[in-house]
């Protein structure tokens, strides 16, 4: 349960005593204060976390103006947004996806060990077909672009905090050219675009080199090309690099 859904309990317990006592009364405002109750418990409790002060601000401010929504937290980077969906348990966490500390992807993965009723979106200002598939084969919930009109991004954090899955401006890249990757392929292709090594990247991922290797052949096979060079200048083409 979250920390809204206990808070509700506490006021609807509070609300039912006032009605209570008002029954011997023919006041309309008993029972308008269990309507209201209910309407304040409708509330989404939600937890931003994004290093830029500025564009976060103008963010909270547009939740806020959301009949239902209510900002309980906010973090300028991602080990401060750990510790604050730990303690908080939000309904929901929308996550810059480059923040200091912990990207919004590392942030999930951990924040989600210890708040697994909350509901997660990443926010980015650069989507790709790799971050889509890291994200979605993690669970994320939702992911969000920064230069979407505000109203879009309300409406997608409306949606996501009600229990939907909205990747807003995104879509797989399918049918177009582009392979589809596995999480895994995305990571080692990542650790080559860096210039790690077989062994480096191993030691990275906690694989084995041949492991390693395996996964650049297929690589390879997926975009048809027949060197390291090749796979990383079209893989940045096809936008499957996210470094």
């Amino acid at each position: 349960m979250s920390s809204g859904e206990q808070a509700c309990q506490q006021e609807q317990k509070r609300a039912q005593g006032q009605v209570d006592d008002r029954s011997s009364q023919e006041s309309p405002e008993g029972p308008l204060t269990a309507n209201r109750t209910h309407a304040k418990c409708s509330s989404f409790t939600i937890v931003l976390a994004d290093d830029h002060a500025f564009s976060v601000s103008g963010l909270r401010n547009a939740i806020e103006a959301m009949e239902g929504f209510s900002v309980v937290g906010q973090a300028g980077n991602g080990i401060d947004a750990i510790s604050l969906i730990k303690r908080l348990s939000p309904d929901l966490a929308v996550l810059d996806m480059s923040m200091p500390g912990a990207n919004g992807l590392e942030t999930f993965l951990e924040a989600r060990r210890w708040s697994p009723d909350t509901r997660f979106a990443l926010l980015t200002g650069n989507p790709s077909p790799a971050l889509f598939t890291q994200a979605t084969e993690a669970g994320i919930d939702g992911i969000l672009v920064k230069n979407q009109p505000p109203e879009e991004i309300c409406e997608a954090i409306a949606s996501i905090a009600r229990g939907q899955k909205v990747f807003a401006g995104l879509a797989r890249e399918t049918g177009s050219g582009t392979p589809e990757l596995t999480a895994r392929e995305i990571e080692v292709l990542q650790c080559l675009a860096r210039g790690m090594s077989n062994a480096g990247t191993a030691g990275q991922l906690g694989i084995s080199p041949k492991t390693v290797d395996s996964h650049r052949t297929n690589l390879m096979k997926k975009l048809e090309v027949h060197s390291t060079a090749a796979l990383l200048v079209k893989a940045m083409k096809l936008g499957l690099l996210d470094v």
